[in-house]
């Protein structure tokens, strides 16, 4: 049966339909794991829709807000897109730290080759890294981090009308910070299991020069991947609380960023 609520929608509610399916519809399509190319597409619409249809008492938009002209709506949709696309961007920051820093830790280990699927790029990425990232995304839904975006969603209707972005040139410098804090993220991610390695290469080295009957080629490459996986896995006691500061920290920046593209 069909809800006779849904028969008696007037045409200015299906116009505030479409002002919020604007916003909601880019941002689900670009955040984090939502986002990511193994989610279906047709889970994206319908979420998108279901979240359109509980936000629409909610958020302050008129059908006024909705232009008239192919043009205006094609601004519309633009603007949206890049609101939604600075917000998703930084917080796949944090996300780029956990990859790079399992990429870099997996070239020291000798497993460089030894690629595997990335869930939320859809990129190769080093099998440490898999696990650093599939732990981060654990870490990221187990904290509550998906909610940040929605919190932030719902709240920027108040700062942001739709269609009226201002980039400013705080907002570069936002993203720039995230870009740096990214490189930083992703030293402090990798540097116990890549100090390890570093110190395991120069004792090699070493054991080569002063007893050279021992093979080191042969030796070498199953010992650093030992080496290797010993420390990350000792890491996780670092990682985990390194991560949920980043989250914590996103929870405060990301609104701030969301209320200074409203001008």
């Amino acid at each position: 049966m069909v809800d006779t609520a849904l028969l008696n929608w007037s045409l200015s509610q299906l116009m505030r339909l479409m002002v919020i399916l604007t916003r909601v519809g880019p941002l689900l399509f670009l955040m984090p794991i939502l986002g990511s190319g193994s989610v279906p597409t047709q889970i994206k619409i319908l979420l998108s829709l279901m979240t359109s249809l509980v936000l629409l008492p909610v958020v302050p938009v008129t059908a006024e807000q909705l232009p008239t002209t192919a043009l205006g709506f094609v601004v519309l949709i633009l603007c949206e897109i890049a609101f939604s696309g600075i917000l998703s961007l930084f917080v796949r920051f944090l996300f780029a730290a956990v990859d790079t820093a399992g990429q870099m830790v997996g070239i020291q280990m000798g497993m460089g080759m030894a690629g595997t699927i990335d869930p939320q790029f859809g990129g190769q990425v080093a099998p440490v890294g898999l696990f650093w990232n599939v732990v981060a995304i654990l870490l990221f839904l187990a904290a509550n981090g998906h909610h940040i975006f929605f919190r932030t969603l719902v709240e920027s209707y108040q700062w942001v009308a739709p269609g009226k972005i201002a980039i400013t040139q705080a907002t570069f410098n936002g993203i720039m910070q995230g870009a740096g804090h990214m490189f930083v993220l992703a030293v402090k991610i990798m540097a116990p299991a890549s100090a390890a390695l570093f110190f395991s290469n120069v004792a090699m080295g070493i054991i080569a020069k002063t007893v050279p009957q021992i093979p080191i080629l042969i030796v070498g490459l199953p010992l650093n991947i030992a080496v290797g996986l010993i420390f990350v896995g000792l890491s996780l006691s670092y990682f985990l609380p390194l991560m949920l500061a980043n989250y914590n920290m996103l929870g405060h920046l990301l609104p701030q960023l969301a209320r200074g593209m409203g001008g």
